[in-house]
């Protein structure tokens, strides 16, 4: 395949295989999220993935570098293939040398500074001296704009500086490709665009690249190929502006459009995953959940969502997912009210049950305050009996005699 740069030169550091994927398949339990993977990318190439939660995207880069063990195929990075369920604790060691992996959650070490989170691959994964690594890791460090802030600690920087630092180290081991999950989606709008402007000069220095992102028109400005995901499939591929502007496939036309769809308001949304229930609580409290503002966070608590307006930043609705009692708990769902009536409570639990499925969930459960709405999206009500104690409600004598909550489920 002939690749050709956006000013139209042929890129002479391209035209060599660097990654082949071959009929990859991941289960969760019963639950098939990759259904026969063939993908091939080129050294250079930036190749951003898109489709809706729980379509497989991030499972797709896990299983690339063994973090979640593929149960079919074959994967090539470079020169190292491995084979699934064949392979040897030192190959997939080889091949997890070959990428690198930027989570949307940073994954820095919260007790070192800057200059050592990113010294400490070079130091413990490839044996660095002190010396060599805190220069190497200056050197990265200065590419993303960081340099001043050395000695920092994680918690002392903002959403974006965080991932620039996590790019950073990620860069500093120098792989053969980089492997981005949706590294904005835990960012507040403020930061998005500090670290899409890093990932576009990667781009321009023509690392080879993976993303997986929700952010359309920053794929159509660096990628050099989309790949659409749906049903653990890939259904459309092509280069980023045929595929964005002009799919062939239906399916493919329907998420960009839905993708694209404003509110009935006209102000469009975004929703992110992150750890900050506190900083919603007096959301939930407004919108009349049972909450106070010294409330810890949930018992199991695995990931919150802010859904935001895409506009302003603000935040306008959210909810949590969590997993106590052997069960996985939708624990809090709320919309503003003026934002209310607008199908946006509908999108945010969607999101949700997709990301419970990530997480294989076989069910949900939830205390719904109004159980209609749930009801239509298919949760039913059990009987008190059968109830586990996910909350008061089952030791409370107006359950089901005064109170119009109930504990709900959903099987997935």
């Amino acid at each position: 395949m002939k690749n050709v740069s956006q000013s139209g030169i042929i890129d002479r550091q391209r035209g060599r295989q660097m990654i082949k994927i071959q009929n990859l398949h991941k289960h969760f339990g019963s639950l098939e999220v990759l259904k026969g993977i063939d993908l091939e990318i080129e050294k250079g190439e930036v190749v951003a993935v898109i489709g809706s939660s729980g379509t497989g995207k991030s499972t797709l880069l896990r299983c690339m570098n063994y973090l979640e063990t593929p149960d079919e195929g074959r994967i090539t990075i470079g020169e190292i293939t491995v084979t699934a369920g064949k392979a040897s604790k030192k190959e997939i060691h080889e091949l997890r040398k070959h990428s690198a992996m930027i989570f949307q959650n940073f994954n820095l070490f919260s007790n070192k500074d800057v200059l050592h989170n990113v010294m400490e691959p070079l130091i413990s994964a490839k044996k660095m001296k002190k010396d060599e690594a805190e220069r190497i890791a200056v050197q990265y460090l200065e590419k993303v704009g960081m340099a001043k802030k050395l000695t920092q600690y994680p918690v002392t920087l903002s959403g974006g500086q965080q991932q620039r630092v996590a790019i950073a180290r990620s860069m500093a081991t120098e792989p053969n490709v980089l492997l981005f999950d949706e590294p904005t989606s835990a960012l507040d709008p403020e930061w998005v665009q500090e670290v899409l402007e890093v990932i576009r000069k990667l781009a321009r220095a023509h690392f080879t690249m993976i993303i997986v992102t929700h952010e359309m028109q920053f794929a159509k400005e660096v990628a050099d190929r989309v790949i659409f995901m749906d049903g653990g499939r890939i259904v459309e591929e092509g280069p980023a502006k045929e595929v964005l502007e002009n799919p062939k496939e239906e399916r493919t036309r329907e998420f960009l459009k839905i993708s694209g769809r404003k509110s009935a308001d006209g102000e469009s949304v975004v929703i992110k995953k992150s750890r900050n229930f506190k900083d919603m609580l007096p959301m939930f409290i407004e919108a009349g959940l049972e909450f106070k503002p010294d409330d810890p966070d949930p018992e199991g608590l695995l990931v919150c969502f802010e859904m935001l307006d895409k506009e302003s930043g603000r935040r306008i609705g959210g909810g949590s997912l969590a997993k106590a009692y052997g069960e996985f708990l939708i624990r809090s769902v709320a919309v503003e009210e003026a934002y209310q009536g607008k199908g946006l409570g509908k999108k945010l639990l969607e999101y949700m049950i997709g990301e419970a499925k990530e997480w294989d969930a076989k069910r949900l459960l939830l205390t719904a305050k109004v159980p209609g709405f749930y009801k239509k999206l298919g949760f039913e009500v059990i009987p008190r009996e059968d109830a586990p104690p996910i909350s008061d409600c089952t030791s409370c004598p107006r359950f089901h005699n005064g109170c119009d909550s109930e504990i709900m489920r959903l099987e997935l």
